[in-house]
């Protein structure tokens, strides 16, 4: 199974996402050139994460499912 999201900054309010996910997700912010700037690897057990960057016009979060985890349900990311 596969899980691939881009979030834009204007759906942001409070430079935050909430998570719910049975399997770790790594979290990608992206320069407007397509650089990786921020990466975190999120855990199960915790929902909220703020991101360290402050989101540029061009910027982009990107999600993905970490390679090799078994997926029964689709992880649920919401940009706060």
């Amino acid at each position: 199974m596969e899980f691939n999201l881009t979030i834009l900054p204007n759906e942001f309010t409070e430079n935050k996402l909430n998570v719910l996910s049975l399997v770790s997700l790594s979290i990608e912010v992206k320069d407007e050139y397509g650089i990786v700037v921020e990466r975190i690897e999120t855990t199960p057990s915790e929902k909220e994460y703020k991101l360290a960057t402050e989101l540029g016009t061009n910027m982009r979060v990107e999600v993905h499912l970490i390679p090799g985890q078994e997926v029964e349900f689709y992880p649920v990311v919401t940009a706060l």
